[in-house]
């Protein structure tokens, strides 16, 4: 600091700060993403990987973007009168008894097995998503109850999203849009509930492993607190029909990612 008040620009390490501001506008983009359709973590775990994160801290890291951003999102849900706090609850034991599974076993898998890993896994998104979009936006007129169906999915969703994170949402919506018949909008604010349920056990779980890399989750956590407020802003005034081409654009975007840079 000058003694005129200035900062002394010379002084600002730029080969640090550079990284995180991209991480905290990739954080806003992705939240953004994943609150109105899925796949934000599909472009985030590819960046922190290119900035010389490990995977399996890749993997951790991302958490604390995914806590702030739905914890944000569910208030702006909430000022718009959607939610389904019955839903919730009902599923929530199933997805987090499911994210505890895939975390334990996350954090135990060394970065030479997690590597192809996810490149084969995200792959394999990339290709359901881009075939057949349509089956996250197509629903029953009438919600649905969930039924043991629905539970045992829950648990695998729960063992997928505590496991890797990255693409959870999709088969969130697919369970809570073309199974049980919510429409899109009303789906997103249940799914940015539940996700962040179980967040609460995957975070820590990685935490205690140590497998979050601090500053870069702080980094993104900022970013995706804005961008999972502006997700949920932005459904609540314009509707399913943004909502719609949103999932198409992420399930694109996400697919082209995953073929490319994996």
């Amino acid at each position: 600091m000058l003694a005129s008040g200035r900062v002394d620009v010379s002084s600002v390490d730029f080969a640090v700060l550079g990284p995180l501001v991209l991480l905290a506008v990739i954080g806003v983009v992705s939240s953004v993403i994943n609150t109105m359709a899925g796949g934000g973590g599909l472009l985030v775990l590819p960046v922190l990987i290119a900035l010389g994160v490990p995977p399996s801290v890749a993997n951790g890291t991302t958490r604390l973007g995914v806590l702030t951003q739905n914890v944000t999102s569910i208030i702006a849900f909430r000022r718009g009168g959607f939610g389904d706090v019955k839903l919730v609850l009902r599923l929530a034991p199933a997805m987090i008894a499911g994210a505890a599974l895939g975390a334990f076993a996350a954090t135990r898998l060394s970065d030479e097995i997690l590597r192809p890993l996810f490149g084969a896994v995200l792959l394999a998104w990339a290709i359901v998503l881009v075939v057949r979009p349509g089956r996250f936006l197509a629903h029953p007129p009438e919600p649905r109850a969930p039924g043991w169906g629905s539970q045992i999915a829950a648990v695998g969703i729960g063992v997928y999203g505590g496991f890797l994170q990255a693409g959870v949402g999709f088969p969130l919506l697919a369970l809570l849009v073309t199974v049980l018949g919510h429409e899109p909008v009303r789906a997103n604010a249940i799914k940015v509930a539940l996700v962040l349920a179980f967040t609460l056990v995957s975070l820590p779980m990685f935490a205690a492993a140590g497998q979050v890399a601090w500053r870069e989750a702080i980094a993104l956590a900022i970013g995706a607190a804005v961008g999972g407020w502006l997700g949920a802003a932005w459904q609540v005034r314009s509707g399913a029909a943004v909502v719609r081409w949103v999932v198409v654009i992420a399930v694109a975007v996400s697919g082209i990612a995953m073929v490319v840079g994996w």
